[in-house]
């Protein structure tokens, strides 16, 4: 280990490394513990060890002479590409983009998506920064947008509030919003608005197992208060305005700060559950393991679902029936509430009957008595009209006097 004077001055290599642009804090670790890393033309492999800022650093017998300037730029996450520098089985990375080719100096992502995750990353080559945003124990919320493949309801928004059992410990929801529906072919997919402050390998996809949903689409849209550009397209990126670089700044500035050190956030994770995930990182997975693990995952999945299946339509047949009880004894209570019983309308409806039969028979009585009106007017006019046809009466009889 190299000799310092000024105790003030220290600083890892692996963080001078980083500011270098030589790599990740975790790459640098590597690279210290191959023999690849001199300081002061002596070689260095114990990890953790300090250092002056003047002192002369060479990676692979190349000298590094300046800090580069600290930049950072907002990229949207393209599907179906990888946020590593290599991968083993040939993937695209956000590395082969043109734009950060095109770039004079060496970022790194800040926390990772998954291959067919898109969304917003963070570049950078500031270490403190990258660490402020991507470490679980500074609590950085990160927003994402889900798109399932099946209905999400509200017991399973409680569900990811309260915390979920996965492989690598617990994981839970900071907040979940249920949104709209997509016609997804012949299903209909549900849209929902997750909150988390950790960055765990395929962590929402995994939460998302243990529901037993499966996920169409997963968006990053905001890390803090830094949100996703809405007219920023995939593949393309952009440096961060004067009040991005602010915010990220006074997060960065809230770690490096001893206070914020010691207060515990009410986010941060346990040391067993830190100690644990480190554990399951250094383990490494042959591709049988894979397979082994990805049809685990799978049987998982699908008993989950079919035992979800099978409590919804229980619940659904729980609502049913106590629907139509509720219905019966609404009817039952009508019946009893009700003034006319069942013998109290029988005899309603003879009474009506009965006043009925009356009524018509009355209007019979009435309709005969004017036929037979009628009648004897026609026989009194026939009878007046068979008369002989003469003078008055009063003429006749004095004519009868002047006769005599």
């Amino acid at each position: 280990m190299v000799k310092v004077t000024n105790k003030e001055e220290l600083v890892r290599l692996n963080v001078l490394l980083q500011e270098f642009g030589v790599s990740s804090r975790r790459k640098a670790d590597e690279l210290i513990e191959s023999g690849a890393v001199q300081v002061n033309g002596k070689i260095i492999r114990v990890l953790g060890t300090k250092i002056e800022r003047q002192s002369s650093i060479s990676v692979n017998g190349k000298v590094l002479k300046n800090i580069p300037a600290k930049v950072t730029y907002i990229l949207n996450k393209p599907f179906m590409t990888i946020t590593s520098r290599k991968d083993d089985k040939e993937r695209a990375t956000i590395f082969d983009l043109p734009e950060i080719k095109k770039l004079p100096l060496n970022v790194q992502s800040v926390g990772r998506l998954d291959y067919r995750s898109e969304g917003l990353l963070v570049l950078t080559n500031d270490g403190d920064l990258a660490l402020a945003l991507s470490h679980p124990k500074y609590s950085v919320e990160k927003t994402y947008a889900v798109l399932t493949s099946s209905a999400f309801t509200v017991e399973d928004s409680e569900k990811l509030k309260k915390g979920i059992e996965l492989d690598d410990g617990p994981a839970k929801a900071i907040s979940v919003k249920i949104g709209g529906k997509e016609k997804l072919g012949n299903s209909v997919g549900q849209w929902i608005e997750l909150v988390v402050t950790e960055g765990r390998n395929r962590l929402v996809r995994r939460m998302m197992e243990a529901l037993g949903l499966s996920v169409v689409r997963l968006v990053r849209v905001a890390i803090g208060d830094l949100r996703l550009p809405g007219k920023l397209e995939p593949g393309k990126m952009r440096i961060v305005s004067d009040i991005e670089a602010k915010y990220l700044n006074d997060i960065k500035k809230s770690m490096i700060n001893e206070e914020f050190k010691k207060k515990k956030t009410p986010n941060a994770l346990s040391k067993d559950v830190t100690e644990k995930r480190k554990i399951k990182r250094k383990l490494t997975l042959n591709d049988t393991d894979y397979a082994r693990e990805a049809e685990r995952r799978e049987k998982r999945a699908s008993l989950v679902a079919s035992l979800r299946k099978k409590e919804t339509e229980k619940i659904k047949e729980e609502k049913r029936s106590a629907w139509h009880s509720n219905e019966n004894e609404k009817k039952d209570n009508k019946d009893k509430k009700s003034y006319f019983t069942k013998e109290k309308k029988e005899e309603v409806s003879k009474n009506k009957e009965s006043k009925r039969s009356s009524v018509y028979r009355e209007d019979k009585v009435k309709s005969e008595d004017k036929l037979e009106s009628k009648s004897k007017k026609r026989n009194s006019k026939k009878d007046f009209e068979k008369k002989p046809k003469t003078s008055s009466g009063k003429n006749q009889s004095s004519k009868k006097r002047y006769d005599k």
